[in-house]
C-alpha cells in the first residue's frame, strides 16, 4: 500500500480518532438525544470491511498510509464494542464523545465513497446523531457458543464471545481484570450495566468481540497467567507465538503488557551494534556445540531450531509496528540464499546440519525489497578499500596493500560483512603486517558504525548505537 500524504486519512485526522476518547467537558447545558449504538456498531462495521476490502484491493489509485489505515481500523472496532456496551448510559459527557465518534466514522465513510466512486452498506442511514429522535429498547439478545474449556471461569462477571470456525467460543473472565490492564475495556466497564433481561448469558452480561477467539485465548491466557510471558530466549517460534497476544494488546491499548512483548522481540533482535556483536557471539558458542555432535543435534534439535527465524519477525514489525527489530531481522535476512528455506530444510530435518533458514513464504514484497536495498547498500555504496592508509612503518608495503585490495573486495561481496570487518578489528590478520594493523583497525571498526547505521536508515528507523 503506497503512503499518500494527501489521502483523506492523514495523520491529522487519525489523531482526531485517536484524540476522542478524551471527553470533550463534564457537563453539559443541554442533554443530547440518546445515541443509537447498533447503529454506531453497524457503521463502525461497515468502515472496518470496507477498508479490509481497501487494503487488499489493487486498485492503485487509492492510498492510505499504513499508520492511520491500522489506527482506523482498530478504532473502529473499538467504537462498535463501546457503544454496544453503553445502551443505558445518561452521561451527557459520554453522549457527546460518542456523537463524535459517530460522525467521524460517518464522515470516514463518506470519504471512501468518494474516493471509490461506490456507496457502502447502511452509509446513506449516516446522518448525525443530533438530528435523530431517542431509540427504542431493542429487544433482549440470545447468546449461543462452547464454552472454552480453561477460561470460562466460575466466578467470572462477563462473558466475551468470540467468533471460530462454524460457532462461537464463549470465555467467562473478571471485568476487573481486563479494566486494570485496558483503558478501553476499563471505559466500557464504567458504563452502567444492562438491564437484567437483556445481554445476559448464564447469569452474567456478555459482549460480542469482533476479535478472533485464538487471539482472546492468548491474550486472557497472558493475563491470567503472566508467567506465559516471557517466551523462551532465541526460539524462531516467537514472533509467530506472541503475534496474536501483541496485537490484542496494541488494539485495546495493554501499553504494560506490548511493552514486555516487545522488550522480549528486541532481545532476540537488537538494535544497537554492540548489542548485535554480543549475539553473534554467544551464537558462535551455540554454533561450536552443534558442530561438535555427529548429526549436529543439541537436546534433540538443530542448530535452526535454537535461533531467531528472520521473516516471522520481520512481518510482525511491519504489521504490529515494532520497528527496532528491522534492521537486525532484514541484515541477518540479507545473509541468506533463497535456498536456505524453512519449509523446505525442515521437511524432513535430516539436511538441516549448521543452516540458518527463513520462512521466506511470509514476506511481502516490501519485504523483499528492504534486503534487496540493504544488499546494494553494501556492494554499491560502501568502498572498503578505500579505508586503507599504508603508515611509514609498514613493514611490507606491495604485499600489505595487495592483501587490503584483495581482502576490500572480499568484504563487498560477502555476505556478512560486519563478521568479516569485526574478526580484522580482533586479531591481526596473516598477510598484514602489524603497523598496517594497528594504523586501520580504527578506521574499519567506525566503518562497522557507519554501515550498521545505514542499514537503520535503509529501514527507516533512527539508529542508538552503543
Amino acid at each position: 500500500m503506497e503512503v499518500d500524504s494527501s489521502s483523506s486519512f492523514s495523520s491529522g485526522e487519525a489523531s482526531t480518532s485517536a484524540d476522542i476518547r478524551t471527553t470533550r467537558c463534564s457537563t453539559t447545558s443541554h442533554r443530547m438525544p440518546d445515541p443509537d449504538p447498533e447503529k454506531i456498531a453497524s457503521l463502525a462495521q461497515t468502515l472496518y470491511e470496507s477498508l479490509k476490502a481497501l487494503k487488499s484491493s489493487k486498485n492503485k489509485t487509492v492510498s492510505i498510509p499504513v499508520s492511520d489505515f491500522e489506527n482506523i481500523l482498530a478504532r473502529s472496532q473499538q467504537v462498535a464494542l463501546l457503544t454496544l456496551a453503553a445502551r443505558r448510559s445518561r452521561d451527557d459527557a459520554l453522549s457527546l464523545q460518542i456523537t463524535d465518534m459517530y460522525n467521524l466514522i460517518s464522515s470516514q465513510i463518506t470519504n471512501l465513497e468518494f474516493r471509490l466512486g461506490k456507496s457502502f452498506p447502511n452509509a446513506a442511514d449516516a446522518e448525525p446523531i443530533s438530528n435523530r429522535p431517542p431509540i427504542q429498547t431493542p429487544a433482549p439478545t440470545l447468546l449461543d457458543g462452547i464454552r472454552h474449556s480453561s477460561l470460562y471461569l466460575a466466578d467470572g462477571n462477563l462473558i466475551m464471545a468470540a467468533p471460530i470456525e462454524g460457532g462461537t467460543m464463549l470465555f467467562r473472565v473478571h471485568q476487573s481484570i481486563l479494566s486494570i490492564n485496558s483503558p478501553i475495556f476499563a471505559a466500557m466497564f464504567t458504563l452502567p450495566p444492562p438491564s437484567v433481561n437483556r445481554d445476559v448469558h448464564d447469569g452474567v452480561p456478555f459482549v460480542r468481540m469482533p476479535d478472533d477467539a485464538k487471539d482472546i485465548e492468548s491474550l486472557l491466557k497472558v493475563l491470567y497467567n503472566p508467567s506465559e510471558l516471557p517466551y523462551k530466549r532465541l526460539d524462531p517460534l516467537t514472533p509467530i507465538n506472541v503475534r496474536g497476544t501483541l496485537a490484542m494488546a496494541t488494539k485495546y491499548e495493554m501499553e504494560a503488557l506490548r511493552e514486555r512483548i516487545v522488550t522480549q522481540l528486541q532481545a532476540d533482535w537488537p538494535h544497537s551494534l554492540g548489542e548485535w556483536d554480543r549475539l553473534e557471539t554467544e551464537i558462535c558458542g551455540l554454533e561450536a556445540e552443534h558442530d561438535d555432535d555427529d548429526d549436529y543435534m543439541v537436546d534433540d534439535l538443530y542448530l535452526d531450531e535454537r535461533l531467531p527465524e528472520p521473516a516471522a519477525a520481520i512481518r510482525v514489525a511491519a504489521d504490529l509496528n515494532v520497528p527496532r527489530i528491522l534492521p537486525s531481522a532484514v541484515y541477518h535476512l540479507s545473509r541468506l540464499s533463497t535456498d536456505d528455506d524453512w519449509l523446505e530444510l525442515h521437511k524432513t530435518r535430516t539436511t538441516l546440519g549448521l543452516a540458518r533458514t527463513a520462512r521466506w513464504d511470509l514476506l511481502e514484497a516490501a519485504d523483499l525489497k528492504l534486503v534487496l536495498k540493504v544488499r546494494e547498500l553494501i556492494t554499491k555504496n560502501h568502498s572498503f578499500s578505500a579505508l586503507y592508509v599504508q603508515p611509514p612503518k609498514c613493514t611490507a608495503k606491495d604485499d600489505c596493500e595487495d592483501w587490503w585490495i584483495r581482502t576490500a573486495l572480499q568484504w563487498r561481496v560477502a555476505s556478512d560483512p560486519l563478521k568479516l570487518m569485526k574478526k580484522f578489528v580482533d586479531a591481526q590478520p596473516p598477510g598484514l603486517c602489524k603497523p598496517c594493523w594497528n594504523r586501520n583497525k580504527t578506521t574499519v571498526e567506525e566503518c562497522r558504525f557507519d554501515l550498521w547505521e545505514a542499514i537503520c536508515s535503509c529501514v527507516s528507523v533512527e539508529d542508538d548505537n552503543e
